[in-house]
C-alpha cells in the first residue's frame, strides 16, 4: 500500500487566524460536557480536542457525546494508539464518528510509552515509531474504502474492509511528535501534526522546518500539512504567583528521557541541567530540582499571565508555524479561556 497525502481544508476556507481549546480531565457528568461544548462553540473556537489518559474519561465516548450535542465544532482526539486499539477498531471508531458528527471529526494517533503500554497495562511495546507509520497507513487505506490485506509488520489483516465510509475524504489524520524522526515521519505522510504541550516557540520553530522539509522530500506541499500545538494556558494577573507549581510540571516533562534534551536545546535553553535535575527528580527531591528550572523556562513552556499577554504569546506561536494553536486550560478555568481568548 502506497499513501498520498491530500489537503484537509476544502478550497477557499481561510487557514489562518483559528483556535482550537482542548478538555482536560475531571468531568462529572454529561450536563456538565454538553455545557463545555456550548460554551466552545458560542466563543468561536474552531475545534473541540480531547485527550486519552488512561483510567481516566474514555476518548470516543467523550466524542460520541460531543458530536450529538454540537453542531459546528470540528472533534479532535489527541492522541490515541495503536497498541492499545488495532487500526481495524481505529478504523471503525473514525468512520463512525465523522458519520455522525457530519464530517467534522479528527484523528490523532501517538505512539504513547512503555510506562503506559508494558509497565502499566502489560501490553507489547516494540518499533514504536515503525508501528505508529504502519497503523497510520493501514488506517489510510481502511478509511479510502480499499480491501486491506497484510501479513508483514505488526498487524495481520486478511480482506480487511470497513463497511463504512466517513463522509471527509481524506478524514484527516494528524500524528503526534516531538523528535525528529518523528516529525520527519508526520511531514511524509500524515495530513497534520499535533506538537506536544509545554514547548516553547523556538523549538516549534525547529519543528516546523522539519516537518516541511519531509513533506517537500515526499513531494508533498508543505502547506497543506496543519501544524497544531497545544498551549497550557494559565490565565492570572500575577504569573509569578503560579512558578512554583509550573516548574514542578516543567521537572516532570524535561525528566523524560530524550524529550528534555530536545526541548530544551531546541528552545534555546541549556540542557546541561538535565542530568543534576533528573537525580534530584529521581531521588524525590522536587523543590531542589525545580530550583534549576528558570522564570524565563516557564514563560517559554507555558501561556501565562492577563489576557493580552496571553494573546501576545499564541500569536508568537502562529508566527511559529502553528496554523491552530489549541488551548489547554484547566477544566476549572474552561469557561474563561474560552470566552477570553478564543
Amino acid at each position: 500500500m502506497r499513501y498520498h497525502g491530500a489537503a484537509i481544508m476544502s478550497a477557499g476556507e481561510p487557514r489562518m487566524g483559528r483556535t482550537g481549546i482542548v478538555l482536560y480531565h475531571g468531568l462529572e457528568s454529561g450536563t456538565e460536557l454538553k455545557e463545555y461544548g456550548r460554551i466552545a462553540e458560542q466563543a468561536g473556537l474552531d475545534s473541540l480536542w480531547v485527550t486519552e489518559r488512561y483510567f481516566h474519561e474514555e476518548t470516543f465516548s467523550l466524542l460520541g457525546f460531543l458530536g450529538a450535542v454540537t453542531e459546528r465544532l470540528r472533534l479532535g482526539v489527541a492522541v490515541v494508539n495503536p497498541f492499545t486499539r488495532h487500526p481495524a477498531l481505529l478504523g471503525m471508531a473514525a468512520a463512525t464518528l465523522d458519520r455522525i458528527t457530519g464530517g467534522r471529526f479528527m484523528l490523532g494517533l501517538g505512539r504513547s510509552d512503555s510506562w503506559v503500554i508494558h509497565d502499566r497495562m502489560g501490553m507489547p511495546y516494540e518499533s514504536p515509531l515503525a508501528t505508529l507509520e504502519e497503523a497510520a497507513v493501514l488506517l489510510r487505506a481502511l478509511l479510502s474504502g480499499e480491501r486491506v490485506t497484510t501479513q508483514s509488520g505488526t498487524f495481520k489483516l486478511a480482506e480487511a474492509r470497513l463497511a463504512i465510509r466517513p463522509i471527509q475524504d481524506p478524514l484527516p489524520i494528524y500524528l503526534a511528535a516531538i523528535g525528529p524522526k518523528a516529525l520527519r515521519l508526520a511531514g511524509s505522510l500524515a495530513d497534520g501534526v499535533l506538537l506536544n504541550a509545554y514547548v516553547p516557540a523556538a523549538y516549534v520553530r525547529w519543528a516546523v522546518a522539519e516537518i516541511r522539509a519531509a513533506a517537500e522530500a515526499a513531494g508533498r506541499d508543505p502547506a497543506a500539512i496543519e501544524i497544531t500545538c497545544m498551549l497550557p494556558i494559565r490565565l492570572t494577573a500575577d504569573p509569578a504567583s503560579i512558578w512554583p507549581a509550573l516548574k514542578e510540571r516543567i521537572v516532570r516533562l524535561l525528566a523524560e528521557a530524550q524529550v528534555g534534551e530536545i526541548l530544551l536545546s531546541k528552545g534555546g535553553f541549556d540542557a546541561s541541567i538535565l542530568p543534576e535535575l533528573r537525580a534530584l527528580e529521581t531521588a524525590g527531591n522536587k523543590a531542589a530540582a525545580s530550583r534549576l528550572v528558570t522564570d524565563e523556562m516557564v514563560e517559554a513552556f507555558y501561556v501565562a499571565g492577563t489576557g493580552k499577554r496571553c494573546r501576545g504569546r499564541i500569536e508568537e506561536y502562529r508566527r511559529a508555524g502553528v496554523a491552530v494553536p489549541l488551548l489547554l486550560p484547566l477544566l476549572t478555568d474552561f469557561r474563561r479561556v474560552a470566552e477570553e481568548l478564543g
